[in-house]
This record gives C-alpha cells, sequence and structure tokens, in this order.
C-alpha cells in the first residue's frame, strides 16, 4: 500500500486502461497495486503472445511491456503489434540497462524505458509522460457512433435503456472502422487489421459481420451507417 502523501502526488489527472505484460508475478502483483491506486486500470498477461491476444479483444491506452518473456522477447511483441497495426505507446520494462538493447527497442516501435528494479515514482512519471507526447485519448472513456454511447471495457453500445453487446471480433471491426472514419477500407485492409489475415481467404467473413453489425447499430428506417462502395470496400459514416 502506497503511503497516502506519495499517493496524492501519483495520484493519474488522467486516467489509462494498461495492459501490463511481465512474467514475474510478483512484480506484476505489486506493479498492479501501483497503477489502481494511482487511478488506472491494467490487464496482466505473463507471455507475449497471450498479450497480443488480448489486444485484439480488449482497448488499451498503452502497454507496459516485459524485455525478457518466456515465449518471446519484448522486442518481438512490439515489432509484431506494429505490423497488426497497434500504434499505443509501449513502456518497456526491463533488467538490461545498455545501449544496444534500449536502442534495440526504440528502433522495434517502443516508445520509452523504465530499468527494473525501478521506483514507482519514476513509472508514473514515464507513463504520464508517454500520455502527453502521445495525446492519449483514454480508452475508458466514452465515445458515441451516432445515438450510442461505446463503452469499450464491457464492449456494448448504450442508448438510453437499450444496450447491444458486441463479440470481440465485432468490436475490432468497429473500432478499426471508427478509426477511419469517411475512409473507404478494402477487404484486404479489413482482414489484415481485424483478423490478422495476409491473404485472401476465399470466404465472405468480412461481408458476413459488417451485415451483424449493421444490424445492431442502424436505426430502423435510417441509412446504413457502414455503407457498400462497389468494387472498392466499405465505409463508415455515422448517422447523427
Amino acid at each position: 500500500m502506497l503511503q497516502p502523501q506519495l499517493l496524492c502526488k501519483l495520484r493519474a489527472s488522467t486516467r489509462m486502461h494498461l495492459l501490463l505484460v511481465e512474467d514475474d508475478s510478483e512484480l506484476a502483483r505489486q506493479t498492479s497495486l501501483w497503477l489502481g491506486e494511482a487511478g488506472h486500470s491494467c490487464t496482466w498477461r505473463e507471455q507475449g503472445g497471450a498479450a497480443l491476444i488480448a489486444l485484439g479483444t480488449e482497448a488499451f491506452d498503452a502497454v507496459i511491456l516485459d524485455v525478457g518473456l518466456p515465449d518471446m522477447d519484448g522486442f518481438t511483441v512490439v515489432e509484431q503489434m506494429r505490423a497488426r497495426g497497434f500504434g499505443l505507446p509501449v513502456l518497456f520494462l526491463t533488467a538490461r540497462d545498455n545501449v544496444t538493447d534500449r536502442v534495440r527497442g526504440l528502433k522495434a516501435g517502443g516508445d520509452d524505458y523504465v530499468t527494473k528494479p525501478f521506483a514507482v515514482e519514476e513509472l508514473m512519471a514515464r507513463l504520464e509522460a508517454l500520455q502527453r507526447r502521445s495525446g492519449i485519448t483514454p480508452a475508458t472513456s466514452a465515445r458515441t457512433l451516432g445515438q450510442w454511447t461505446l463503452d469499450p471495457v464491457k464492449r456494448r453500445l448504450r442508448h438510453g435503456n437499450e444496450m447491444v453487446e458486441l463479440q470481440p471480433r465485432e468490436w475490432m471491426l468497429l473500432e478499426v472502422m471508427l478509426a477511419n472514419e469517411g475512409r473507404i477500407l478494402t477487404k484486404k485492409f479489413l482482414l489484415e487489421k481485424v483478423w490478422d489475415i495476409q491473404f485472401d481467404p476465399g470466404t465472405n467473413v468480412v461481408d458476413a459481420m459488417i451485415c451483424r453489425l449493421r444490424r445492431k447499430i442502424d436505426a430502423p428506417g435510417m441509412p446504413s451507417q457502414l455503407q457498400t462502395v462497389r468494387g472498392k470496400g466499405y465505409v463508415l459514416k455515422v448517422v447523427p
């Protein structure tokens, strides 16, 4: 438990939802407690592969990533994140304090480093600096889609007393469409970003998912917000 005086200093002005990737369970437990007491929420994963899966099912503001993971190193995790289109900031936790590793991490797509053992004050300060530099709008804050208010933590839409639950892949598709509102997105682009498929599988998986989303987000009698552009792809045009 942090001392009250220190807790007041570390209390975050803007709360973030963070992905903590660390195979040391005791360090992860303590770090999660610190983050929670500072006002942040945290999801913990022990391996890089599990972290990549979590990125596809939850909306995070930043990643705190250990370099020495059991299944793949943190550098590889970041490279795969960037290749899959995840642009959120990454703060490395590492016992490696040499220039070569720091440079490798930054070139792989990391944003900053904290060397183990670290002080909680430094961790929080670096997170806040990442937040300022990246212009993070918290993933846990409310966003809207026409009449709907989006809840990224529970992956659901709300309008008055009406609630609509989205499956993880539906939420991912909606996130990609929202991030590219007004831009025509090809099936190839959506397959890569939502399904991590680098080739055409010869199925109508994208069309089927678009249809399911339309049934959930479109108001009866109103134009669809997910429009088909014949021969090109799909575009999100929000209806107020």
